[in-house]
């Protein structure tokens, strides 16, 4: 485990480099194509792959070549130690997949978006293999049947924060400001006078390095 964070330090460091988010779109998915990835496994086995992230659920989905290209989730994420996307960094949780902005202070962010039907669900069905993880096109309840992510559009868009060892989770401004209460006048300045955004994961992180600058 030990080595996993340090290896998830060195790969955050270039973390400031890349873009805030991805342009908002309609596509359920994270990124609006699927991205080239590497997922290292807790084996430290790698395995390279186009990958994706669900949003509604935070799952990840992955291109199975071996299967006419279809597109499966990935069953086993407990199985993967992160997934390298360039310089960013996701690692899975009972909540999804999480990208690593900060390891210390530790800092992730979950992106998330609700749904809205557009048409029928599509049976998924079937099991394939990434690199030894057992994966499948199903739903988590495993009856087989997910509703096609085409026939769905996003509604809102909106990112969910797990912040220091204990990953206390933060919803909006005011859960932020609450975890920090000691600090909060301090911090509301420095909301106000940077214009810090909740939904813009990098102002976030700026606000949260200052916060433990202050401690």
């Amino acid at each position: 485990m030990r080595k996993i964070v340090l290896i998830l330090a060195t790969l955050c460091q270039s973390l400031l480099a890349i873009q805030a988010q991805e342009t908002i779109s309609s596509s359920p998915f994270l990124f609006d194509d699927y991205k080239e990835g590497i997922v290292v496994l807790e084996n430290r086995s790698q395995v390279k792959g186009k990958l994706n992230i669900y949003l509604p659920t935070g799952d990840f989905y992955f291109i199975d070549a071996t299967d006419g290209n279809k597109e499966k989730v990935m069953a086993k994420p407990e199985e993967v130690a992160f997934i390298r996307f360039g310089s960013r960094v996701f690692v899975p949780s009972g909540d999804g997949g999480m990208e690593v902005l900060s390891t210390e202070p530790l800092f992730y962010v979950l992106y998330r978006a609700g749904l809205r039907d557009k048409g029928k669900n599509a049976a998924y069905g079937g099991t394939s293999t990434l690199a030894n993880i057992k994966s499948y096109s199903a739903n988590k309840s495993g009856t087989g049947v997910v509703s096609d992510p085409v026939k769905l559009e996003v509604g809102q868009r909106y990112n969910v924060y797990k912040i220091g060892k204990k990953l206390k989770e933060v919803r909006n401004m005011k859960q932020f400001l609450k975890l920090y209460s000691k600090q909060k006048e301090l911090l509301q300045t420095y909301i106000d006078e940077n214009d810090i955004h909740f939904d813009n994961a990098l102002e976030m992180l700026q606000l949260v390095k200052y916060a433990h600058s202050l401690k």
